[in-house]
Protein backbone atom coordinates (compact mmCIF):
# COMPACT_ATOMS: atom_id res chain seq x y z
CA UNK A 1 0.00 0.00 0.00
CA UNK A 2 2.97 2.36 0.99
CA UNK A 3 4.48 1.50 -2.27
CA UNK A 4 1.18 2.49 -4.54
CA UNK A 5 1.11 5.93 -2.65
CA UNK A 6 4.74 6.62 -2.95
CA UNK A 7 4.11 5.63 -7.13
CA UNK A 8 0.97 7.61 -6.96
CA UNK A 9 2.81 10.31 -5.57
CA UNK A 10 5.75 10.30 -8.05
CA UNK A 11 2.78 10.48 -11.19
CA UNK A 12 0.83 13.47 -9.54
CA UNK A 13 4.32 14.93 -9.48
CA UNK A 14 5.16 14.52 -13.06
CA UNK A 15 1.75 14.96 -14.27
CA UNK A 16 0.83 18.39 -12.27
CA UNK A 17 3.00 20.49 -14.22
CA UNK A 18 1.99 18.95 -17.21
CA UNK A 19 -2.00 19.71 -16.33
CA UNK A 20 -0.96 23.21 -15.19
CA UNK A 21 0.33 24.09 -18.28
CA UNK A 22 -2.87 22.68 -20.11
CA UNK A 23 -4.33 24.94 -18.07
CA UNK A 24 -2.90 28.10 -18.73
CA UNK A 25 -2.87 27.09 -22.72
CA UNK A 26 -6.94 26.99 -21.89
CA UNK A 27 -6.71 30.53 -20.01
CA UNK A 28 -4.77 32.01 -22.86
CA UNK A 29 -7.44 31.05 -25.45
CA UNK A 30 -9.92 31.93 -23.06
CA UNK A 31 -8.38 35.33 -22.36
CA UNK A 32 -8.26 35.68 -26.52
CA UNK A 33 -11.96 35.45 -27.41
CA UNK A 34 -12.53 37.43 -24.43
CA UNK A 35 -10.48 40.15 -25.78
CA UNK A 36 -11.94 39.29 -29.27
CA UNK A 37 -15.66 39.87 -28.35
CA UNK A 38 -14.58 42.98 -26.17
CA UNK A 39 -13.51 44.27 -29.64
CA UNK A 40 -16.91 43.36 -31.96
CA UNK A 41 -18.36 44.95 -29.02
CA UNK A 42 -16.39 48.16 -28.66
CA UNK A 43 -16.90 47.84 -32.55
CA UNK A 44 -20.53 47.62 -32.47
CA UNK A 45 -21.45 50.37 -29.85
CA UNK A 46 -19.20 52.79 -32.29
CA UNK A 47 -20.93 51.53 -35.24
CA UNK A 48 -24.44 52.55 -33.50
CA UNK A 49 -23.32 55.93 -32.45
CA UNK A 50 -24.57 57.80 -35.70
CA UNK A 51 -27.40 55.84 -35.49
CA UNK A 52 -28.37 57.24 -31.79
CA UNK A 53 -26.98 60.67 -32.70
CA UNK A 54 -29.63 60.61 -35.88
CA UNK A 55 -32.38 59.66 -33.19
CA UNK A 56 -31.68 62.56 -31.01
CA UNK A 57 -31.79 64.82 -33.89
CA UNK A 58 -35.75 63.55 -34.70
CA UNK A 59 -36.41 63.27 -30.98
CA UNK A 60 -35.37 67.14 -30.70
CA UNK A 61 -37.24 67.99 -34.02
CA UNK A 62 -40.39 66.52 -32.97
CA UNK A 63 -40.24 68.11 -29.56
CA UNK A 64 -41.50 71.86 -30.37
CA UNK A 65 -45.03 70.25 -32.42
CA UNK A 66 -45.22 68.17 -29.31
CA UNK A 67 -45.01 71.20 -27.02
CA UNK A 68 -47.28 73.13 -29.08
CA UNK A 69 -49.53 70.08 -28.54
CA UNK A 70 -49.30 70.31 -25.14
CA UNK A 71 -50.00 73.71 -24.97
CA UNK A 72 -53.11 73.70 -27.03
CA UNK A 73 -54.68 70.68 -24.82
CA UNK A 74 -53.95 72.60 -21.44
CA UNK A 75 -55.93 75.82 -23.67
CA UNK A 76 -58.43 73.36 -24.59
CA UNK A 77 -59.10 71.93 -20.89
CA UNK A 78 -59.10 75.67 -19.66
CA UNK A 79 -61.91 76.55 -22.34
CA UNK A 80 -63.67 73.43 -21.47
CA UNK A 81 -63.93 74.19 -17.75
CA UNK A 82 -64.77 78.06 -18.06
CA UNK A 83 -67.83 76.59 -20.55
CA UNK A 84 -68.76 73.96 -18.03
CA UNK A 85 -68.86 76.90 -15.10
CA UNK A 86 -70.58 79.63 -18.12
CA UNK A 87 -73.22 76.45 -18.20
CA UNK A 88 -73.33 75.64 -14.56
CA UNK A 89 -73.87 80.01 -14.07
CA UNK A 90 -76.68 80.11 -16.79
CA UNK A 91 -78.51 76.99 -15.30
CA UNK A 92 -78.19 78.58 -12.05
CA UNK A 93 -79.67 82.22 -13.31
CA UNK A 94 -82.45 80.54 -15.44
CA UNK A 95 -83.61 78.66 -12.25
CA UNK A 96 -83.84 81.51 -10.10
CA UNK A 97 -85.50 83.24 -12.80
CA UNK A 98 -88.20 80.59 -13.28
CA UNK A 99 -88.62 80.63 -9.08
CA UNK A 100 -88.98 84.50 -9.09
CA UNK A 101 -91.59 83.73 -12.32
CA UNK A 102 -93.10 81.40 -10.48
CA UNK A 103 -93.57 83.63 -6.79
CA UNK A 104 -94.81 86.21 -8.70
CA UNK A 105 -97.65 84.09 -10.43
CA UNK A 106 -98.87 83.11 -7.38
CA UNK A 107 -98.73 86.42 -5.80
CA UNK A 108 -100.09 88.07 -8.60
CA UNK A 109 -103.85 86.10 -7.67
CA UNK A 110 -103.96 86.91 -4.26
CA UNK A 111 -103.53 90.39 -4.73
CA UNK A 112 -106.33 90.15 -7.49
CA UNK A 113 -108.49 88.80 -4.97
CA UNK A 114 -107.65 91.29 -2.28
CA UNK A 115 -107.41 94.74 -3.80
CA UNK A 116 -109.98 94.20 -6.31
CA UNK A 117 -113.64 93.53 -6.23
CA UNK A 118 -114.88 90.25 -7.64
CA UNK A 119 -116.29 91.16 -11.55
CA UNK A 120 -120.11 90.20 -10.25
CA UNK A 121 -119.89 93.34 -7.79
CA UNK A 122 -118.17 96.01 -9.98
CA UNK A 123 -121.27 95.23 -12.67
CA UNK A 124 -123.86 95.74 -10.49
CA UNK A 125 -122.20 98.97 -8.78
Amino acid sequence: MDALLADLQVVCGQLLPILGAVALVFLCIFLKKLATLMDTVNHTIQSLDPTLQKVNQSIDKVQAPLDTAVKYSHTLDKVHDKAGSLVDKATEMANEGIARFQAAVKEEPEADLNNNPKPQEASHE
